[in-house]
Order: structure tokens, then C-alpha cells, then sequence
């Protein structure tokens, strides 16, 4: 698992807290940490550093993270020939997801499918 956010979304069920250190991630309490999970983010280091240091991302809970990497596929154009049902409900995914880059996604997400309908924005 190289995803920052499936990794860190893990961290938090198994109860973890994770953070940036300077050039280190560090974890609490390490010792709930399994294994095959510390292998997972030290395989991951250089995307997790990263992912660390977006503002607002230590706030969400472990089950909004992935939202957060599906919100930049979005916003990279991975899903821009998608049909409607995949549109839908991608936009139910971030819709309440507290962080700027899932509020462009739904904007993004929004106006393709109000073209592809004609119609104003969706109701929440």
C-alpha cells in the first residue's frame, strides 16, 4: 500500500496518531502499530512527508482521507469522461469533507454534471 491517505486512513482505525517531525513521521502510540503497517509508511515516507504537510489534514478523521486523494484524481482530470452515476457519487464522497481540495472537487464535479444535465448546482 503506497497511497498516503489509505495508509494514513489505517493509522487512524488502529487508533494511531501521525504526524511530521522535521524529516520523520512519528507515530503514537508506536507500539499499536502493526508490522506490516510501519512497512507500509516507511515504503510510503517521501508521499507521506508530503501529504503531512497539507494544511487542514491533521483535522479530518481517518474515514475523510481517502476523500482527499479521491478529490485530487478529480481535480487531475481522472475522472473527467466519466458518466453520471460515477460523477454522482463521487460528489457525494466529498461533498462534506472538510479540506480546499474537496471543496473545488465539488465544484469541479458540479458544473460537469450540470452540463451534462443542463441544471444549476445539486442540492446537498
Amino acid at each position: 500500500m503506497s497511497n498516503p491517505a489509505l495508509i494514513l486512513a489505517r493509522c487512524h482505525r488502529a487508533g494511531l496518531r501521525v504526524w511530521r517531525n522535521g524529516s520523520y513521521i512519528s507515530i503514537a502510540p508506536a507500539r499499536l502499530c502493526p508490522p506490516d503497517l510501519v512497512e507500509s509508511i516507511r515504503a510510503a515516507k517521501p508521499q507521506l512527508l508530503k501529504f503531512l504537510d497539507e494544511p487542514g489534514l491533521q483535522d479530518l478523521t481517518g474515514d475523510c482521507l481517502p476523500w482527499v486523494h479521491t478529490a485530487r484524481q478529480v481535480l487531475g482530470g481522472e475522472f473527467d469522461h466519466g458518466d453520471r452515476s460515477l460523477l454522482e457519487s463521487l460528489l457525494i464522497g466529498v461533498r462534506n469533507i472538510p479540506h480546499p481540495a474537496c471543496w473545488t472537487a465539488r465544484s469541479k464535479l458540479e458544473t460537469m454534471l450540470s452540463r451534462a444535465t443542463g441544471k444549476g448546482s445539486l442540492p446537498d
